[in-house]
């Protein structure tokens, strides 16, 4: 990742330099109109560093990482559009500067919207994220408990009873909710109830009544 973002940077100082070179070399009337349009696309340039920067850093995830990467295209396609606002002002440098301005002020401010519903979206993407891995990591943490218990097991029918409760469970709604907190914690206390107690078989039943009980309840919960 560090190696693409210094070879991008240096594509970014050529095209900046190349960039001066066609806006200086080409004789062309060095008007307001000119200026402006040039001090619009420097800040186009300036800002790839800074969207880039924004995009990748503080991201500490692959998946962080990816969800920054639409923010990249909004800024290049900005990038472009004002390089070819200058050009266009360029060829035509007696066009009055109020229109260069707004122009370039309406490119910069939309891309700028642009670029924050982007943003907004990546927030969104990753709270929405991270509420389902809660929601989903009881019934993870469950499926757990009962294998770690199936694989200490030494009585053949209990050891079978609790690999198929596990597989149950496996295929369980993953989608947890607020309304089935106390019929989960009930699961819970008994799968907790299972690492001691003698009769095993009958909770492993229970069990399994509570598994179709909350399966059932999530479903008309959606």
């Amino acid at each position: 990742m560090k190696k693409n973002s210094v070879m991008a940077y240096a594509v970014l100082a050529i095209s900046f330099t190349l960039f001066n070179v066609i806006a200086f070399v080409i004789p062309t009337a060095k008007t307001a109109t000119f200026w402006i349009a040039y001090a619009f696309t420097v800040v186009a340039f300036a800002l790839q560093i800074a969207i880039w920067k924004f995009a990748f850093n503080g991201t500490n995830t692959l998946k962080s990482k990816f969800l920054g990467i639409p923010l990249i295209p909004v800024g290049i396609t900005y990038w472009i559009i004002q390089i070819i606002a200058f050009v266009v002002f360029m060829a035509l440098p007696l066009t009055a500067s109020w229109i260069a301005v707004v122009v370039c002020a309406l490119i910069l401010g939309i891309s700028a919207i642009c670029l924050i519903g982007t943003e907004i979206g990546r927030e969104e993407i990753s709270r929405v994220e991270e509420k389902v891995e809660k929601k989903v990591f009881y019934i993870k943490s469950l499926q757990v408990d009962v294998e770690m218990l199936a694989s200490a097991e030494t009585d053949t029918d209990t050891k079978a009873a609790l690999t198929k409760l596990a597989e149950k469970i496996r295929f369980s709604d993953p989608m947890s909710n607020e309304a089935l907190a106390e019929l989960e914690a009930e699961i819970s206390a008994k799968v907790k109830e299972l690492k001691t107690a003698e009769n095993k078989a009958e909770i492993i039943t229970v069990l399994d009544s509570l598994i179709v009980e909350r399966n059932k309840k999530a479903k008309l919960l959606k």
